[in-house]
């Protein structure tokens, strides 16, 4: 019984051991953190010019990150582990290892193996090379045809980011049309929208909720105006 009971205990040492083995082959990167902002798109007291429909100033506070869009890819495998983006798809920077930052969302799972892939791009040349990272190691592969670009990632699932615009609705009678829009969390739908109208006989500088805006020239095409102040 003794003599058994040692060899299972052998067993699951051996066991243990190859297990750590096997996760240390994956190699190790430091994780980039979503940069955060708290800005408008308009300065004060300079003469803009906007089209109907276009939103006059924009505030906005939100996580993001540097980030490629895939422009042309098809399917194929880097170490048997399928690469698993499509064109169309944003990748944040989200790692960093010697030689290259790491582009890529979330883990992915082929046979109970779970794996990171995405875009590597060479810190000197700025080469950029799809890549896995997983119990099989490291690995880059050349694609041909493969192709990204730079753009801005956007974090989607935001429970701290917010967004405010004013936009341009046209003029009737002289009296200028503005629909104002709020978005918490998700900044892709409108959380509340307002529509607001001011008479220009009355004054040329119309305000809402700490925003203040000199119109200098309305038309039912555009609007030339100031931002004085900006949303509270």
């Amino acid at each position: 019984m003794r003599f058994k009971q040692k060899t299972n205990n052998m067993k699951k040492v051996i066991l243990i051991t190859l297990t750590v083995f096997i996760y240390s082959c994956a190699s190790t990167f430091s994780p980039v953190a979503m940069k955060y902002k708290n800005e408008s798109d308009v300065q004060l007291n300079q003469t803009q010019n906007r089209d109907i429909g276009e939103s006059l100033i924009t505030k906005s506070e939100e996580l993001y990150q540097d980030a490629y869009i895939i422009t042309n890819t098809s399917p194929f495998k880097i170490k048997l582990l399928d690469f698993p983006y499509s064109n169309g798809d944003v990748l944040p920077l989200s790692g960093t290892k010697e030689k290259y930052n790491l582009y890529f969302k979330g883990n992915h799972s082929i046979n109970n193996m779970v794996y990171t892939a995405g875009i590597a791009e060479n810190k000197e040349t700025g080469e950029l090379m799809p890549f896995t990272n997983s119990a099989n190691g490291f690995g880059l592969k050349e694609i041909d045809g493969f192709s990204a670009k730079k753009t801005i990632y956007y974090e989607e699932n935001c429970t701290k980011c917010f967004k405010q615009e004013f936009i341009y609705n046209g003029i009737s009678n002289n009296s200028t049309k503005f629909i104002y829009r709020e978005y918490i969390n998700d900044l892709a739908r409108p959380a509340f929208n307002q529509e607001i109208q001011y008479d220009l006989n009355e004054s040329k500088t119309i305000g809402f909720k700490g925003l203040r805006i000199e119109i200098l020239n309305a038309t039912n095409s555009s609007i030339k105006y100031k931002i004085l102040s900006d949303f509270n």
